[in-house]
């Protein structure tokens, strides 16, 4: 019975993820993507030059976004994208890695589910900006929840395992775009000739370029577990402000927001010559 059944999802998930109306509203989603990391990009280069008006944050952006022309009208189209990427990053997590064996196939499973709670928590924000419900930055989101959690018995460990969790995630990051892993979620005119040579140099740039970001983000809230100081946390936009105020701080940030614009570039490329089946 339980083999009957999980045939008959697998079935199912197979036949969603290959619907024309998923498949294009999943490529709807990726180019919303990464029009938020492009913002994020944006906002990191006007920091690195001094302006520190934006916030250089997945909330920030969605707020910079809402407040262009038909803002808020865009953002209900982007949440339609990110709750479109749920259900074919679900789909993925039960037929996604059928042909892989063993320990690749449980990493791409993890993988996969982790990018689930990343678009519904993408989408759920997109709503509440898009509904004026949330504006501001991640920030002071990020230090109440590290507060609350330092407040824990065991809260200074868990902020501090879940700070190396982000620099484990920002290293995946850095190895999926050198070794080119992002490749099998293109098709054959994205992988080859010269659109896929530029591709290919986008997608390194922008897959580094995140995990430097998320990097420096994890090694703020492991110094927050370590010192129990939720001051010492943040989100992504305290994270690149440290960069900027380290040394050769401007170049170094200005780098790195050339590498989320990248990233940006590279997820709408996806959008485009998304592989399907």
């Amino acid at each position: 019975m339980t083999n009957m059944s999980s045939g008959t999802a697998a079935r199912a998930a197979d036949g969603a993820k290959d619907h024309p109306a998923l498949t294009w509203t999943a490529r709807l989603g990726f180019a919303c993507y990464g029009v938020v990391y492009l913002v994020i990009g944006w906002l990191a280069l006007q920091l690195a030059l001094g302006d520190s008006e934006g916030s250089p944050s997945k909330s920030g952006a969605l707020a910079q976004l809402a407040d262009q022309p038909f803002g808020r009208a865009l953002l209900w189209v982007t949440v339609v994208g990110f709750a479109a990427l749920v259900v074919w990053e679900l789909c993925q997590v039960v037929v996604g890695h059928r042909h892989d064996e063993g320990a690749k196939k449980v990493v791409g499973m993890a993988g996969s589910a982790f990018k689930v709670v990343v678009f519904a928590t993408l989408a759920i924000s997109a709503g509440r900006v898009a509904s004026g419900a949330s504006g501001s930055g991640s920030g002071g989101s990020s230090q109440g929840w590290t507060a609350r959690v330092l407040s824990w018995p065991a809260g200074p460990a868990l902020v501090a395992i879940a700070g190396v969790a982000i620099i484990g995630y920002a290293g995946w990051s850095a190895f999926r775009g050198l070794t080119d892993r992002w490749r099998k979620d293109l098709d054959s005119d994205g992988r080859t000739g010269s659109t896929g040579r530029a591709i290919t140099v986008t997608a390194r740039t922008g897959y580094v370029g995140r995990g430097a970001a998320f990097g420096v983000l994890g090694g703020l809230v492991v110094w927050a577990g370590l010192s129990h100081d939720a001051t010492r946390s943040g989100g992504l936009d305290e994270a690149l402000d440290t960069v900027r105020g380290g040394p050769a701080g401007p170049y170094l940030l200005a780098l790195i927001a050339l590498g989320l614009v990248c990233f940006g570039v590279y997820n709408i490329a996806k959008a485009w010559f998304l592989r399907e089946g």
